[in-house]
């Protein structure tokens, strides 16, 4: 008897801790989606402009999701779980050891343009929650950009796409136009991997399928216990200690998620992304009860450009997945305490479920540059800096270049800086979207080359798409931006 119970022993500690499959449910309807959340069912992704959800069940019990579609399919082994030959070093995802490693050695062959990772708090077991900040040598205000990845410790897609993101940043500076421009007008943070304790134990020896963090008893969902909206109805975030959207006993009561809040209010992000995986969407506020933010117009313009080449579905959590969250990320970053307004996105990386690049490298790749394009759009644009235009076909003589206008949001007094051959007639004008002149920069104190011009933005001028005119001698040149407020 004594070795059979050693043998049970060793086998236990062998099998996966967490022994569920991912199965879709398709001719998903709203009515769907609320009885599996009346019924705790673990929602992993879903989509009802296309009619499909995905749930997570026991391997030995996936006949349920008859009871919500009578047409359903138990998806790969490998979307939901870690192949053994994969335990342990994530496959080709990154470890924890892997991400570590690669920072580190990324930030001595890039010493000029990143720096050493450094903690910004630590998990409930105490590892070290590392950030990195990318920057060049350029000198002047640069407004700070933020990405996070892995809050739900089964996404480990979020984390290669920042370190894509990053080596694209670095390897291209000073051949490439928009890195080299990215880098030097901005601060640019990652936090690769929130959600540590339970990544590890995802790795090995549990196999994948841990959401949340492991705080007693079952651990808390981070993306459900940020401080704005918190616990706003038990629809969005369960208020069950079990529940996979469990949301803690208080708002930001985990110690991930107040290493995140006290990072981005030190650092006032004017724009950045959370990741997560997976279906293909970007999503954006609000999430708490599927409402418009008063930048609405901004954002949807926003994410059609972000989206135009991956095809992701794109709007609030409630309408694209058909069910809100409160408590996260996304809401707490825009509308939260303790820093401006920031427009933040959650982007759901269109992975094979949570682990189907782990035996992939050509998928991987494939999912990291189409999240590219939104990156760098969004470093490029949330600056408010999109390029000169040429105006009637002409542009001002000699040479030229405006930066973007900072800093933003914008509370009064804006500014960019302005490069001019001569001071001879020059003319300055903001314009909002109807062509309405709104202010008026001097012009007094001008000289030939480099200049810093501020003007005052009326406090009554909404968030929207602005432009600032420049004329000299008969021909002229524009810069359009996003004012924020």
């Amino acid at each position: 008897m004594k070795h059979l119970v050693l043998a049970m022993l060793a086998l236990a500690i062998v099998l996966p801790a967490s022994a569920e499959r991912l199965v879709r449910l398709y001719d998903a309807v709203p009515s769907t989606v609320q009885a599996l959340l009346a019924d705790h069912i673990d929602i992993a992704a879903a989509n009802l402009r296309e009619g499909w959800v995905d749930i997570c069940l026991p391997d030995r019990e996936t006949d349920r999701a008859s009871l919500y579609s009578s047409r359903n399919e138990v998806l790969p082994l490998e979307w939901g779980m870690l192949l053994d030959e994969n335990r342990g070093n994530a496959g080709y995802y990154y470890s924890w050891e892997e991400n570590n490693a690669f920072w580190a050695t990324f930030a001595a062959a890039h010493s000029d343009l990143v720096d050493t990772p450094v903690s910004i708090g630590t998990t409930v077991q105490g590892r070290p929650i590392n950030m990195v900040m990318m920057t060049s040598n350029a000198g002047g205000y640069k407004p700070a950009l933020l990405f996070t990845a892995m809050v739900h410790a089964r996404e480990p897609i979020g984390t290669s796409v920042l370190i894509d993101f990053a080596n694209w940043l670095a390897t291209s500076y000073g051949s490439d136009t928009m890195a080299t421009w990215i880098l030097d007008h901005t601060r640019v943070y990652f936090i690769p991997i929130v959600n540590i304790d339970s990544y590890i134990l995802n790795c090995n020896p549990a196999g994948g399928m841990i959401r949340k963090n492991q705080s007693p008893p079952d651990g808390v969902d981070l993306n459900r216990n940020f401080a704005y909206m918190w616990g706003y109805d038990d629809q969005g975030s369960s208020p069950d200690p079990y529940s996979d959207t469990y949301r803690g006993p208080s708002a930001a009561s985990e110690p991930e998620t107040q290493a995140v809040q006290n990072f981005l209010n030190s650092i006032q992000p004017i724009a950045g992304m959370h990741y997560h995986s997976y279906g293909g969407y970007l999503l954006r506020p609000f999430g708490y009860n599927n409402s418009n933010t008063p930048d609405e117009a901004t954002y949807a313009s926003w994410s059609s450009a972000m989206t135009q080449y991956n095809g992701y579905a794109h709007g609030q959590c409630g309408d694209v997945l058909g069910y809100n969250a409160n408590g996260d990320a996304v809401d707490w970053s825009y509308a939260g305490s303790g820093h401006p307004k920031m427009m933040a996105f959650t982007p759901e990386v269109d992975d094979n479920g949570f682990w189907g690049g782990q035996s992939d490298t050509t998928l991987i790749a494939n999912l990291c540059a189409e999240c590219r394009y939104m990156n760098k759009w969004l470093c490029f644009n949330a600056p408010q800096f999109v390029g000169v235009e040429e105006e009637s076909g002409s542009v001002v003589p000699g040479a030229f270049f405006m930066g973007p206008v900072t800093p933003n949001p914008v509370t009064g007094q804006a500014g960019f800086s302005l490069t001019v051959p001569s001071v001879q007639g020059v003319e300055i004008a903001v314009f909002d979207i109807t062509g309405r002149i709104v202010s008026e920069p001097g012009t007094a104190g001008l000289r030939p080359g480099e200049n810093t011009v501020s003007f005052l933005m009326p406090d009554d001028l909404p968030s929207g798409v602005y432009s600032v005119r420049v004329s000299c001698g008969g021909a002229s040149s524009r810069m359009l931006f996003t004012l924020l407020r």
